[in-house]
């Protein structure tokens, strides 16, 4: 019996090998994309723990080079100041309150 097994794992190592490291990469993967540090990919809780300057640089990220950055991170914080709008995504917020300003613009 045991030598059944040992033939097994002779004949296949290089099988069971490249299965367990393919295991580990996508483990891999996956933790570090939901572990990511980037102010961007996160929620309002984080955009209120930020310095100013990594929201400055979120929202030039973001929104592109605009001239109303002060503006976004500035609706940007008061949106993060909201009930239950802590898990709301940066991204969104910033898209939201750009467009808002774009609006406002064109009116």
């Amino acid at each position: 019996m045991l030598t059944k097994i040992m033939n097994f794992f002779k004949n296949n190592f290089k099988l069971i090998i490249g299965i367990a490291v393919l295991v580990l990469v996508i483990v891999i993967f996956f933790t570090i994309q939901y572990k990511s540090e980037s102010l961007e990919n996160g929620n309002l809780q984080k955009w209120t723990e930020s310095s100013i300057e990594r929201k400055i640089s979120a929202v030039q990220f973001l929104a592109g080079d605009t001239k109303d950055t002060e503006l976004i991170v500035q609706c940007v914080d008061k949106m993060s100041t909201f009930n239950d709008s802590a898990e709301f995504s940066v991204r969104d917020a910033v898209k939201l309150c750009n467009m808002g300003i774009k609006l406002r613009e064109n009116n």
